[in-house]
């Protein structure tokens, strides 16, 4: 396998793109002061060899969505089922045990209330859950 060689310029636009990820190659040409179409080829080149890779998230809010925090308290000896369950869930973005074994924490982005209430409805059933808490984010805060 052939590493990339990435130079000040591709560095230059790599930091301008996680400065501004919606910026165009003109306004990355004018801080760089390169041309556009070097911003252009070098980006390309910089995703095909695999350096640099775009992600595209969706605003839940936009599509009528809540993301949700739960945390249970469970028993040592469940834990792990229940986070395979909730792991294998689409509307659980991540899952994480803590505290010995004894706290799970999970991130759930339900499309409607009645998903979400069914959540809430079928985890106190289970026998290894001692009691879970529920929180709404209200708005997330992005840093760089």
């Amino acid at each position: 396998m052939q590493s990339a060689v990435v130079d000040r310029t591709d560095r230059q636009i790599i930091h301008a793109l996680l400065l501004a990820p919606r910026a165009s190659y003109s306004s990355i040409a004018a801080v760089v002061e390169v041309s556009e179409q070097t911003v252009a080829r070098r980006y390309r080149r910089l995703r095909a060899d695999g350096v640099v890779r775009v992600h595209g998230l969706v605003d839940p809010h936009h599509l009528g969505q809540d993301d949700w925090l739960f945390r249970m308290r469970c028993r040592p000896d469940g834990a792990n089922a229940i986070t395979d369950a909730l792991a294998r869930r689409p509307d659980v973005s991540w899952v994480t045990v803590n505290a010995g074994g004894t706290e799970i924490f999970c991130a759930v982005r339900s499309s409607t209330e009645q998903q979400r209430e069914d959540l809430l409805r079928q985890l106190p059933k289970t026998v290894a859950v001692l009691d879970i808490t529920a929180q709404v984010v209200l708005h997330r805060f992005l840093g760089h």
